[in-house]
């Protein structure tokens, strides 16, 4: 059976996991259920409370279902799918960076998705900037030359970053955009022949919420 992956209509932070399975050019279903306060009260009432049952032991989502795999956290999902996929670090060394790295990008989506959804957005985003552009600074410094956080190699925490760094470049172009290696390391993953597809598509052309659509910062 196909894999699924389930999640809200909105890229947040399901669309990495989407990345590597588009990646893999495997068959996979992509369940989106519409980001809206009916279909939240829905999934709160009815269907959350079944998923334990159903071999989801943390029931969340996103939520990956891959036969006798049964998943649910973000960060677990994409470090299954980089096994699963030969996107994972193959030594101690290399699983050390590959881990900061993967980190420290989930702190920037934390500081961000914080942001996007505070009732004062208008008044705490200057102040977000400023301390954005330190930390792309220094991630920018850890990259190097890369591209990938282990040069050459791809690995799962490369699709946290581009999707993550990708979201932010929505809110804060300029501040991505002034950081050569940042831009070198998108680049890169968008030169990936296998998601040539994807970026060329309609669907990655039109305009899709990053947050949910009650969010101050939704981001399509």
């Amino acid at each position: 059976m196909p894999v699924t992956l389930c999640y809200w209509g909105v890229r947040g932070i399901a669309e990495p996991a989407r990345y590597i399975l588009r990646y893999s050019e495997t068959e996979w279903n992509d369940n989106q259920k519409p980001p809206n306060m009916d279909e939240y009260q829905k999934y709160l009432n009815e269907e959350k409370p079944t998923l334990f049952d159903k071999g989801f032991h943390l029931p969340n989502l996103p939520f990956l279902d891959d036969g006798d795999v049964k998943l649910t956290q973000s960060i677990a999902i994409v470090r299954y799918l980089g096994r699963k996929f030969g996107l994972y670090p193959s030594n101690e060394q290399e699983q050390q960076r590959c881990e900061m790295a993967e980190q420290e990008i989930v702190d920037f989506r934390t500081a961000f998705g914080r942001l996007c959804y505070d009732k004062d957005f208008d008044t705490k985003k200057e102040e977000y900037l400023k301390g954005l552009e330190k930390k792309l600074s220094a991630f920018d410094r850890f990259l190097g030359d890369g591209p990938y956080v282990l040069g050459c190699k791809l690995t799962y925490v490369d699709f946290l970053i581009y999707e993550y760094l990708d979201q932010i470049k929505k809110l804060a172009p300029d501040h991505v955009k002034a950081f050569a290696n940042i831009v070198k390391a998108m680049t890169a993953f968008e030169s990936l022949p296998t998601l040539q597809k994807w970026f060329n598509s309609e669907e990655y052309k039109a305009p899709r919420y990053i947050n949910s659509p009650m969010s101050k910062f939704p981001g399509n």
